[in-house]
């Protein structure tokens, strides 16, 4: 590691930044309809026209 960047002690967290999940939110999900189906997968082909 180069001499200019230096290290923080392992184990000790930076005081700037809040104190992070040791673990993901859970999971959700929802059922769509055949209808909103349909809208989302248009909308993501919209989307990926505009690339």
């Amino acid at each position: 590691m180069p001499e200019h960047v230096s290290r923080w002690p392992e184990g000790h967290h930076l005081p700037a930044l809040p104190q992070q999940r040791q673990t993901g939110p859970r999971s959700e999900s929802v059922e769509l309809s055949a209808e909103e189906r349909d809208a989302f997968t248009e909308l993501v082909r919209q989307l990926g026209d505009r690339a």
